[in-house]
């Protein structure tokens, strides 16, 4: 990994390998810095035209009750998953990558380097695929009050309500229910009106579960969450696209939210089993 000797080097049991990513071989000497945390260095184990950006570890943080201890305790796992994401982000920098998941362990360079050999052909393509493309998230959030309020006066029944009191409230309270179903209705039509405003910019995508609600916002839900594979650069285009759309749906309730570039998880190749998923340290041995 470096020039100096290392635990994995000195054949030390109990180290193992996390793995942030594969990249290309050259651009093993951008792995500098620390690791996971302050207290071990950052490296790189080259495969032929490969780079697996990675650092050592003990595993026994990692596995059996004291790993799931780790992964449920968030001042342990918060500083970690955010070192992993900053690892990734720096090498975006230097090479299209390969990204994994949080919690991708090795128990050894071996074993690495087996998976290197058996998995070279499909690591390389996507790593030469993410040289032309990049993940952009699109979420969509309802204000469903004020969706439904929309409905409601748009509805042209409202004005032939009765002028009587009675007659009145119980037709209101019917069209008010035909409200709540149509902006349920229109927010799933709306998911096709913006698919169709991006075709031909949209490489690939993947439907997400929608963002949780946010206690600041709490009148708002969560309705789509998309994950985009778009041509590198095409931030300009997706705006263009979008900003038509935007306003009226807004005047509907409807936030939309583009954010990116982001190393393209979703869109990452299986590698046998080795995609950990954030919530458990899958370890390879």
């Amino acid at each position: 990994m470096n020039a100096r000797e290392t635990a994995l080097s000195r054949g030390e049991e109990g180290v193992g390998l996390y793995v942030f990513c594969f990249a290309r071989a050259d651009a093993a000497g951008v792995a500098v810095g620390h690791g996971l945390d302050a207290t071990v260095p950052l490296g790189a184990r080259v495969h032929e035209d490969l780079a697996a950006i990675c650092c050592e570890v003990p595993l026994h943080e990692w596995t059996g009750e004291a790993g799931e201890a780790h992964l449920k305790d968030l001042e342990w796992l918060g500083p970690r998953a955010l070192r992993h994401e900053a690892v990734i982000e720096r090498m975006m920098r230097a090479s299209p990558v390969l990204p994994l998941r949080f919690g991708c362990l090795f128990s050894s360079a071996e074993r690495l380097e087996e998976l290197l050999r058996r998995e070279r052909a499909g690591i390389s393509a996507f790593i030469e695929k993410a040289a032309h493309v990049e993940e952009w998230s699109l979420q969509g959030s309802l204000d469903v009050r004020a969706c439904e309020e929309a409905m409601f006066a748009a509805d042209p029944r409202v004005a032939k309500l009765s002028t009587q009191g009675g007659a009145r409230y119980l037709m209101e309270q019917k069209l008010r229910k035909d409200a709540v179903r149509a902006a349920r209705a229109w927010a799933q039509e709306t998911q096709a009106e913006l698919a169709r405003a991006l075709e031909g910019l949209v490489r690939d995508w993947r439907p997400l579960r929608p963002p949780s609600r946010n206690p600041e916002q709490p009148e708002r839900e969560g309705v789509f969450h998309w994950a985009l594979l778009l041509p590198r650069g095409a931030e300009a285009e997706l705006a263009m696209r979008l900003e038509p759309l935007a306003e009226p749906l807004l005047a509907r309730g409807l936030h939309l939210s583009a954010r990116g570039p982001w190393p393209a998880y979703n869109f990452a190749p299986r590698l046998g089993d080795m995609s950990g998923d954030g919530r458990e340290a899958r370890t390879h041995d």
